[in-house]
């Protein structure tokens, strides 16, 4: 209970210091292009981060960290929500991974600190480090933290969780679209004006 508490404060604090959050735009530059790709996901991302930290909190037994390795076709191993199985029990070549690491909840703490450290560094580090490059630490701590959060929260989280999330998520994405046909047929929501002869 005390790590899911402090666990809500941390995603506090990691809301402050990503926002603005605009990954794509960061990572290939400020084009339109951009701007409209991280309009769909970067608030998704970002949430279901925020999401992930408190999952993670909640965590009371390890569990391996994989991520998929394609290259590794002669591996003996997988691993699939967190459940580690061998060659005979694989029935789907896609599910070849590597396992990254082992999250256990004893270092939770270690973690924590460590996260709670980048993001003060994130959030007032430019406020009172005046380097001209600050932003750009800002934005590689956010991206860093977000993109952990995905690893070890994607394993931690139960899949009918995660079929749960993505069903709305297509919805939310339904309705954007949605919203963006409208904002070009007329002009930013307001309706064209009709010229009168």
């Amino acid at each position: 209970m005390r790590r899911q508490v402090l666990s809500i404060a941390v995603a506090i604090l990691l809301w402050t210091a990503a926002i603005p959050f605009t990954p794509i735009s960061w990572l290939i530059g400020e084009i339109e292009g951009a701007f409209l790709i991280d309009r769909f996901i970067a608030g998704i991302a970002l949430l279901c981060a925020l999401y992930f930290q408190f999952a993670i909190a909640g965590r009371t037994h390890p569990i391996a960290i994989s991520l998929p390795n394609p290259v590794a076709q002669g591996s003996d191993s997988y691993v699939s929500n967190g459940r580690m199985g061998g060659a005979q029990a694989r029935q789907d070549s896609s599910k070849n991974s590597d396992v990254a690491f082992f999250y256990h909840p004893k270092d939770y703490y270690f973690y924590i600190v460590i996260e709670i450290g980048a993001l003060c560094v994130a959030e007032w580090g430019g406020k009172y480090v005046m380097l001209p490059g600050m932003e750009y630490v800002r934005r590689a701590i956010v991206l860093g933290v977000v993109g952990i959060l995905w690893a070890v929260g994607w394993a931690v989280t139960p899949r009918s969780r995660k079929q749960w999330a993505w069903g709305h998520i297509k919805t939310f994405w339904f309705v954007m679209v949605l919203d963006l046909i409208r904002d070009v047929g007329f002009g930013g929501g307001a309706r064209r004006r009709r010229w009168a002869r």
